[in-house]
């Protein structure tokens, strides 16, 4: 490939019901995009946590396996594509390093929210955080996607780090899919703490902060009609509840406090597993 080309979409897959559902987002947004989509399959070692000694022809029958789980997924993305451009590709390596290094080679990295072996352990705990805290790109992490369309992406905007990624992903997709767009500001605070902030000279309304912040996207995105959101409770209910009528949740992945703490403890957690639709995690 060569410099000129579009960065492609890239899928892990390991053969499970869930890796599938990512195939098939990820085909969709690859012919979106018009970039071509990249299926890969990690083959761990065999001495992960196995007998030293493999049995005779086990990685002749791990890579046919490895083979036909590929082919299965061309074969899924391709199915009412037919002008998709697929590539699959057999990696060994230990699973969480090859995802992070995918993730910078792509356009983004899209993941299932459950798997087989290594690739079920992906979206259960820390290894999560390790691949989407530690990411170049976006990462997707399909899961509850809805049987119908919503027409609505949200996404989530904190005022202590540069939101540019976060919004720049969600208007480009609103864009592309022709949804509108929702901007929610989680505001965790009490009411003592509010009265105090009001009383402050030089505090801003939350809600006049990010009608301000969306000005300047409004006018770059002008086809896009987009709405903002300001709610006082924590961040992880705030984002579960918005992702249910919508069809993409785009968070960012550093910062603290509201938001911008989302990949860096609890809240990470509670979304990746409680969302109701697909998740895009954004560095900044």
């Amino acid at each position: 490939m060569n410099e000129s080309s579009p960065q492609p979409v890239i899928v892990g897959t390991d053969g499970s019901p869930a890796s599938h559902a990512a195939v098939s987002w990820a085909a969709d947004e690859a012919l979106r995009t018009g970039r071509p989509l990249r299926i890969v399959h990690v083959q761990e070692p065999w001495t992960l946590g196995l007998p030293d000694i493999p049995p005779p022809m086990a990685d002749e029958a791990r890579t046919v396996e490895s083979r036909e789980i590929l082919d299965e997924a061309a074969g899924l993305a391709a199915r009412g594509r037919p002008e998709l451009r697929v590539e699959t590709e057999n990696i060994q390596g230990e699973t969480v390093r090859v995802l992070r290094l995918l993730a910078e080679r792509g356009g983004e990295l899209v993941l299932g929210s459950r798997g087989r072996g290594r690739f079920a352990e992906l979206l259960l705990g820390s290894t999560t955080l390790r691949v989407a805290g530690h990411a170049a790109r976006p990462v997707v992490v399909v899961r509850g996607e809805p049987a119908t369309r919503r027409g609505e992406i949200v996404v989530g905007v904190a005022f202590d780090h540069d939101p540019t990624g976060p919004l720049t992903y969600a208007f480009e997709a609103a864009r592309r899919r022709g949804s509108r767009l929702k901007a929610v500001h989680a505001w965790d605070v009490t009411d003592t703490f509010a009265r105090q902030a009001e009383e402050d000279p030089s505090f801003i309304d939350p809600l006049d902060r990010l009608t301000e912040l969306l000005e300047s996207w409004r006018a770059r995105y002008p086809d896009v009609k987009a709405s903002e959101e300001i709610v006082n409770a924590h961040p992880a209910a705030v984002l579960t509840e918005s992702s249910a009528d919508a069809d993409l949740l785009v968070v960012g992945t550093h910062g603290r406090g509201s938001l911008g703490s989302l990949l860096l403890g609890s809240v990470g957690h509670a979304v990746l597993h409680h969302a109701r639709c697909p998740v895009v995690i954004v560095p900044v």
